[in-house]
Protein backbone atom coordinates (compact mmCIF):
# COMPACT_ATOMS: atom_id res chain seq x y z
CA UNK A 1 0.00 0.00 0.00
CA UNK A 2 2.90 2.41 0.39
CA UNK A 3 4.29 2.00 -2.70
CA UNK A 4 1.15 0.90 -5.28
CA UNK A 5 -2.59 2.57 -5.61
CA UNK A 6 -4.04 -0.44 -6.33
CA UNK A 7 -3.35 -4.25 -6.52
CA UNK A 8 -4.76 -8.04 -6.29
CA UNK A 9 -3.70 -11.03 -4.19
CA UNK A 10 -4.28 -14.56 -3.63
CA UNK A 11 -3.73 -17.08 -1.19
CA UNK A 12 -4.95 -20.63 -0.60
CA UNK A 13 -3.92 -22.19 2.91
CA UNK A 14 -5.37 -23.37 5.78
CA UNK A 15 -6.36 -22.26 9.09
CA UNK A 16 -5.96 -24.33 12.43
CA UNK A 17 -8.34 -25.33 13.98
CA UNK A 18 -8.88 -27.56 17.61
CA UNK A 19 -10.84 -30.12 15.52
CA UNK A 20 -8.19 -29.73 12.68
CA UNK A 21 -6.66 -27.59 9.68
CA UNK A 22 -9.42 -26.14 6.56
CA UNK A 23 -8.23 -25.20 3.31
CA UNK A 24 -9.14 -21.45 2.88
CA UNK A 25 -8.98 -19.19 -0.44
CA UNK A 26 -8.17 -16.12 0.45
CA UNK A 27 -8.58 -13.07 -2.06
CA UNK A 28 -7.78 -8.95 -1.69
CA UNK A 29 -8.51 -6.21 -3.73
CA UNK A 30 -6.99 -3.27 -2.44
CA UNK A 31 -7.12 0.34 -4.16
CA UNK A 32 -7.23 4.12 -3.20
CA UNK A 33 -11.01 4.70 -4.06
CA UNK A 34 -14.29 4.39 -1.87
CA UNK A 35 -14.09 1.08 -2.02
CA UNK A 36 -16.77 -0.43 -3.66
CA UNK A 37 -15.74 -1.88 -7.38
CA UNK A 38 -13.31 -4.11 -5.01
CA UNK A 39 -16.58 -5.57 -3.39
CA UNK A 40 -18.67 -5.85 -6.11
CA UNK A 41 -15.62 -7.60 -7.88
CA UNK A 42 -14.76 -10.01 -5.67
CA UNK A 43 -18.81 -10.99 -5.20
CA UNK A 44 -18.65 -11.89 -8.67
CA UNK A 45 -15.64 -13.92 -8.00
CA UNK A 46 -17.65 -16.09 -5.43
CA UNK A 47 -20.54 -16.40 -8.00
CA UNK A 48 -18.00 -17.83 -10.24
CA UNK A 49 -16.46 -20.25 -7.79
CA UNK A 50 -20.24 -21.02 -6.32
CA UNK A 51 -23.14 -20.40 -8.41
CA UNK A 52 -25.71 -20.65 -6.17
CA UNK A 53 -24.22 -18.31 -3.47
CA UNK A 54 -25.94 -15.45 -2.04
CA UNK A 55 -24.81 -12.64 0.33
CA UNK A 56 -25.95 -11.60 3.58
CA UNK A 57 -25.26 -9.01 5.79
CA UNK A 58 -23.28 -10.41 9.20
CA UNK A 59 -22.30 -8.98 12.45
CA UNK A 60 -19.33 -7.91 11.82
CA UNK A 61 -15.68 -9.14 13.44
CA UNK A 62 -13.11 -6.90 15.09
CA UNK A 63 -11.31 -6.65 11.78
CA UNK A 64 -13.64 -6.17 9.55
CA UNK A 65 -15.77 -2.58 8.29
CA UNK A 66 -18.52 -2.61 10.60
CA UNK A 67 -20.87 -1.55 7.98
CA UNK A 68 -19.19 -3.49 4.95
CA UNK A 69 -19.44 -7.29 6.15
CA UNK A 70 -21.56 -10.35 5.13
CA UNK A 71 -21.22 -14.07 5.22
CA UNK A 72 -21.53 -16.36 2.18
CA UNK A 73 -24.18 -19.12 2.05
CA UNK A 74 -24.75 -21.55 -0.40
CA UNK A 75 -28.34 -22.59 0.53
CA UNK A 76 -28.13 -22.72 4.12
CA UNK A 77 -25.03 -23.69 4.50
CA UNK A 78 -22.01 -20.86 5.28
CA UNK A 79 -19.14 -21.25 2.87
CA UNK A 80 -17.58 -18.14 3.77
CA UNK A 81 -17.41 -13.97 4.06
CA UNK A 82 -17.09 -11.07 1.96
CA UNK A 83 -16.09 -7.85 4.12
CA UNK A 84 -13.81 -4.49 4.13
CA UNK A 85 -10.92 -4.79 6.68
CA UNK A 86 -11.49 -2.40 9.22
CA UNK A 87 -10.38 1.37 8.33
CA UNK A 88 -7.99 1.17 11.62
CA UNK A 89 -5.82 -1.57 9.80
CA UNK A 90 -5.55 0.18 6.23
CA UNK A 91 -3.88 3.49 6.71
CA UNK A 92 -4.31 4.76 3.08
CA UNK A 93 -7.71 3.64 0.81
CA UNK A 94 -9.48 0.47 1.25
CA UNK A 95 -8.69 -3.71 0.81
CA UNK A 96 -11.86 -5.30 0.02
CA UNK A 97 -11.35 -9.64 1.60
CA UNK A 98 -13.14 -12.85 -0.09
CA UNK A 99 -12.62 -15.61 2.47
CA UNK A 100 -13.91 -18.92 0.90
CA UNK A 101 -14.13 -22.40 3.18
CA UNK A 102 -12.61 -25.05 0.49
CA UNK A 103 -14.10 -27.77 2.59
CA UNK A 104 -17.11 -26.21 2.78
CA UNK A 105 -17.31 -25.12 -0.67
CA UNK A 106 -16.59 -28.96 -2.12
CA UNK A 107 -18.98 -30.57 0.38
CA UNK A 108 -22.35 -28.43 -1.21
CA UNK A 109 -20.92 -28.72 -4.55
CA UNK A 110 -21.09 -32.92 -4.56
CA UNK A 111 -22.92 -34.68 -7.12
CA UNK A 112 -23.02 -35.80 -10.43
CA UNK A 113 -22.50 -33.28 -13.13
CA UNK A 114 -24.48 -34.81 -16.43
CA UNK A 115 -23.92 -33.47 -19.65
CA UNK A 116 -26.26 -30.78 -21.25
CA UNK A 117 -26.44 -30.42 -24.80
CA UNK A 118 -25.49 -27.10 -26.61
CA UNK A 119 -28.71 -25.08 -27.34
CA UNK A 120 -29.78 -25.58 -30.64
CA UNK A 121 -32.12 -22.00 -30.56
CA UNK A 122 -31.10 -18.45 -29.76
CA UNK A 123 -31.25 -16.86 -26.57
CA UNK A 124 -33.42 -13.77 -25.48
CA UNK A 125 -32.02 -10.85 -23.22
CA UNK A 126 -32.98 -7.81 -21.90
CA UNK A 127 -31.69 -5.40 -19.34
CA UNK A 128 -34.15 -3.78 -16.31
CA UNK A 129 -32.78 -1.41 -13.27
CA UNK A 130 -34.61 -1.62 -10.07
CA UNK A 131 -34.92 1.20 -7.94
CA UNK A 132 -34.61 -0.08 -4.50
CA UNK A 133 -33.94 1.32 -1.02
CA UNK A 134 -30.18 2.25 0.52
CA UNK A 135 -30.04 -0.61 2.45
CA UNK A 136 -31.59 -3.40 0.29
CA UNK A 137 -30.34 -7.10 -0.47
CA UNK A 138 -29.28 -7.41 -3.97
CA UNK A 139 -29.81 -11.12 -3.44
CA UNK A 140 -33.18 -10.27 -2.44
CA UNK A 141 -33.75 -8.82 -5.88
CA UNK A 142 -32.51 -10.92 -7.64
CA UNK A 143 -34.82 -13.80 -6.32
CA UNK A 144 -38.15 -11.44 -6.81
CA UNK A 145 -36.24 -11.76 -11.02
CA UNK A 146 -36.27 -15.41 -11.21
CA UNK A 147 -39.07 -15.91 -9.29
CA UNK A 148 -41.28 -13.75 -11.91
CA UNK A 149 -39.57 -14.88 -14.78
CA UNK A 150 -40.17 -17.95 -14.39
CA UNK A 151 -39.55 -21.42 -16.19
CA UNK A 152 -38.17 -19.74 -19.56
CA UNK A 153 -35.18 -18.05 -17.29
CA UNK A 154 -31.79 -18.96 -17.91
CA UNK A 155 -29.88 -16.51 -16.18
CA UNK A 156 -29.44 -13.20 -14.49
CA UNK A 157 -26.53 -10.90 -14.41
CA UNK A 158 -26.12 -8.57 -11.69
CA UNK A 159 -24.38 -5.68 -13.61
CA UNK A 160 -23.91 -2.55 -11.29
CA UNK A 161 -25.23 -0.52 -8.48
CA UNK A 162 -25.65 3.15 -8.87
CA UNK A 163 -26.41 5.40 -5.74
CA UNK A 164 -28.99 8.05 -6.31
CA UNK A 165 -29.46 11.58 -5.52
CA UNK A 166 -32.49 10.65 -3.18
CA UNK A 167 -30.88 8.14 -1.33
CA UNK A 168 -32.03 4.84 -3.42
CA UNK A 169 -30.13 2.46 -5.36
CA UNK A 170 -30.37 1.69 -8.87
CA UNK A 171 -29.61 -2.07 -9.26
CA UNK A 172 -28.84 -3.28 -12.94
CA UNK A 173 -29.09 -6.42 -13.85
CA UNK A 174 -29.23 -8.52 -17.86
CA UNK A 175 -32.30 -11.53 -18.00
CA UNK A 176 -31.75 -13.59 -20.40
CA UNK A 177 -34.63 -16.08 -21.44
CA UNK A 178 -35.11 -19.02 -24.15
CA UNK A 179 -36.54 -22.45 -24.99
CA UNK A 180 -35.15 -25.45 -25.68
CA UNK A 181 -37.36 -26.94 -28.55
CA UNK A 182 -38.14 -23.55 -30.42
CA UNK A 183 -36.97 -19.77 -30.60
CA UNK A 184 -38.77 -17.20 -28.28
CA UNK A 185 -41.67 -14.83 -30.14
CA UNK A 186 -40.58 -11.48 -29.58
CA UNK A 187 -44.20 -11.29 -27.58
CA UNK A 188 -43.21 -13.92 -25.25
CA UNK A 189 -40.47 -12.42 -24.35
CA UNK A 190 -42.45 -9.12 -24.03
CA UNK A 191 -44.86 -10.78 -22.10
CA UNK A 192 -42.34 -12.02 -19.72
CA UNK A 193 -41.11 -8.35 -19.10
CA UNK A 194 -43.96 -6.95 -18.14
CA UNK A 195 -44.54 -9.68 -15.72
CA UNK A 196 -41.52 -8.96 -14.05
CA UNK A 197 -42.16 -5.14 -13.97
CA UNK A 198 -45.18 -5.57 -12.84
CA UNK A 199 -44.32 -7.61 -10.15
CA UNK A 200 -41.44 -6.28 -8.87
CA UNK A 201 -43.94 -2.84 -8.84
CA UNK A 202 -46.10 -4.87 -6.62
CA UNK A 203 -43.53 -6.06 -4.31
CA UNK A 204 -42.99 -2.09 -3.58
CA UNK A 205 -40.14 -1.43 -6.13
CA UNK A 206 -39.76 1.18 -8.82
CA UNK A 207 -38.06 0.19 -11.98
CA UNK A 208 -36.42 2.48 -14.43
CA UNK A 209 -38.07 0.97 -18.11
Amino acid sequence: ARHLDHFRLFEIGKEIHLDGEVPHLGCVVYAKDDGRAALLELRRLAECLAPAVSVRPAECRPYEHPRRSAELFSGDTSIGRLFEFHPKMVEFGRAAVLDLDLSGLQRVQRGAFKYRPLRRFPESGFDLSVLAPARALIADVEQGLRTLAGEGLLSVEFLQDFALPDGQRSLSFRLTLGAADRTLTSEEVAATRTRIIEGMRSSGYDLKV
